[in-house]
């Protein structure tokens, strides 16, 4: 049986030593975890790792350059005072983009507040309304009426003037007393007919013996200058009062359709409101147009400048910004 020898021993072991130290490389038998030569010997067999080649200049690839990243913008602020600055025409641009959405607020409000006003307005319009529901006729134009219909009891009341034998002047001044007593008497029905029935009534019977006064002054006149005898002028008499009085009930019926006067201002006011808020939106709506040219033609600047700073992720985010705060609705930064 062969003994182990050592490495003082062995001749190979001496060969291989000598060979490693000239070298500089680490002996077999050492695990590679040291290359100091004071270490005990490993066993026969051991082997420690193998020495990593060294690697050429010429065969090790070459590591890309990173490309520089784009220098995104800090905030709005940066965007809005770089594009600025490239031009003063953009400047400008600017700056009348900023008073016309500043101006184009205000007329908003003011629209929101006219309609807010006419809204309210024809809510009490309404209101008032409602309290006589059957008198929705203007009252201007019922008014008209009525007068119109005192207006053709304008012969009838003439021909009983003539009756009082009077100058062409003091005939006028009766025809003219008469008419307005007629209308007076139109305007007094219309008035106490739902506020005393009472006097309504003393009112109907008083004007029914003005207007027989009128027609019994007719036929008086007609006999007087006329021909044929009493029946002819008895017959036009009849036929002026009642046309009188037909003239009178439609003057009546007319002032019972219209309106109240309450009603009618708050008529009134309601119509001035809405014509406001009318003018106020369509002022507000300009406005706004004018404001979104403005801008638009701005950011398309903006949009030249993000496209070389931005990211293709942020440029639209950005821009929204940008639009945001040519708004008002975000303030950047100083």
């Amino acid at each position: 049986m062969t003994s182990w020898q050592g490495p003082s021993e062995d001749p190979r072991w001496v060969n291989d030593l000598t060979t490693h130290r000239a070298e500089g490389a680490a002996p077999p038998w050492t695990d590679g975890r040291s290359a100091s030569w004071g270490e005990g010997p490993a066993p026969p067999g051991a082997q420690g790792p193998a020495p990593p080649e060294s690697a050429s200049p010429e065969s090790a690839p070459a590591e890309p350059v990173p490309a520089r990243p784009l220098r995104p913008p800090d905030d709005v602020a940066d965007v809005i005072r770089c594009v600025n600055e490239s031009s003063e025409a953009i400047e400008d641009q600017y700056l009348r983009a900023r008073h016309m959405a500043d101006q184009a607020d205000r007329v908003e409000q003011s629209a929101v507040a006219a309609a807010d006003a006419a809204k309210a307005a024809k809510v009490a319009c309404r209101v008032v309304q409602a309290e006589w529901p059957r008198r929705r006729a203007p009252l201007p134009r019922q008014v008209a009426l009525a007068l119109v219909t005192v207006g053709l009891d304008g012969l009838a009341c003439y021909f009983a003037a003539q009756a009082l034998d009077g100058s062409q002047d003091a005939t006028l001044v009766w025809a003219a007393l008469f008419l307005a007593v007629l209308a007076g008497g139109e305007v007094a029905l219309d008035f106490y007919r739902d506020r005393n029935p009472s006097v309504w009534r003393g009112l109907v019977g008083l004007l029914g013996v003005f207007v027989a006064g009128l027609g019994i002054l007719r036929f008086s006149y007609l006999a007087t200058v006329g021909y044929g005898g009493l029946v002819p002028a008895a017959a036009g008499a009849f036929l002026f009062t009642a046309a009188t009085g037909g003239f009178i009930f439609l003057g009546y019926r007319a002032l019972r359709a219209s309106e109240t006067p309450q009603a009618w201002r708050a008529r009134r006011r309601a119509r001035g409101a809405a014509r406001k808020a009318e003018t106020a939106r369509a002022a507000a709506d300009r406005d706004a147009a004018a404001r979104d040219r403005l801008i638009d033609a701005y950011l398309k600047e903006v949009r030249r400048h993000v496209l070389k700073t931005c990211l293709a992720g942020e440029q639209l985010a950005m821009e929204s910004a940008v639009r945001e705060h040519l708004l008002g609705r975000v303030r950047a930064p100083a």
